[in-house]
């Protein structure tokens, strides 16, 4: 069974037995895991047989999993500087968080209909695990349980292709998306933010539900955008290359 998100697993030296199939999937997996994670940032080179040998296998299954990656935007090839993690630019990425923001608004207003016991349970938990790491001033801590608490919403939206969709664009915008999660006073806002929307679905209220998620993503992206401006303008072009 293919490992939640946020769960890491070391592949370890794979048997022969192993179908190529399910060996290129979970390479994917992980490199999806490492992206979301910040351990691979936009620009990051891949190189195919330094893979292979961190997950212990063949090149062929990391070769599949890096041409399915090219072909869903998240890896782009920069012809003899070899295959990186995909940049974005900012008309790009400001568009990306538009998307994002749509989609999660209609899984917030579908996971308000269909949400279950046990993932109602979870969204409360991983709100409170949001609130303690604000409190604590632990970005990362944060980082993870944000996550957690998007991904949760989405699964309660029973809506397989649309959370293909979500999954697809967040790992895009993930790298900058954690680069709010680092400006101040960010953590603590999203608090009450998070608060509306999880109250909004508890209740059943799906249009609020999808309108208050939809502000709060859309807030996501005009920050970011108001930062990458400043940085611009500002002339920090070392911080603007780390975001970027």
């Amino acid at each position: 069974m293919k490992p939640r998100l946020g769960v890491q697993r070391k592949i370890g030296t794979v048997m022969a037995s192993e179908e190529p199939e399910s060996l290129s999937a979970e390479v994917v997996h992980r490199l999806e895991e490492e992206i979301l994670k910040g351990l691979r940032r936009p620009g990051d080179k891949l190189d195919e047989r330094q893979l292979a040998e961190q997950f212990g296998m063949s090149r062929t299954p990391v070769r599949e999993a890096l041409q399915r990656l090219a072909a869903s935007g998240l890896v782009i090839s920069r012809g003899r500087q070899g295959l990186q993690v995909a940049q974005l630019s900012l008309a790009d990425l400001l568009d990306a968080f538009s998307i994002v923001a749509e989609l999660e608004g209609l899984a917030s207003a579908q996971a308000a209909r269909r949400i279950q016991p046990d993932q109602r349970q979870r969204l409360q938990a991983a709100h409170a695990a949001c609130a303690r790491a604000a409190d604590a001033e632990d970005v990362e801590g944060f980082y993870e349980a944000n996550l957690v608490f998007h991904e949760t919403i989405a699964a309660a939206s029973h809506n397989r292709i649309l959370q293909e969709e979500l999954r697809r664009l967040t790992l895009k915008i993930s790298p900058y998306r954690r680069t709010i999660t680092y400006q101040p006073g960010r953590m603590q806002s999203s608090i009450p933010e998070h608060g509306q929307v999880m109250e909004a679905i508890l209740r059943g209220d799906g249009a609020q539900a999808s309108q208050l998620m939809r502000a709060h993503v859309t807030l996501l992206g005009e920050g970011l955008s108001d930062l990458l401006h400043f940085l611009r303008f500002s002339g920090d072009h070392n911080l603007l290359a780390e975001l970027a």
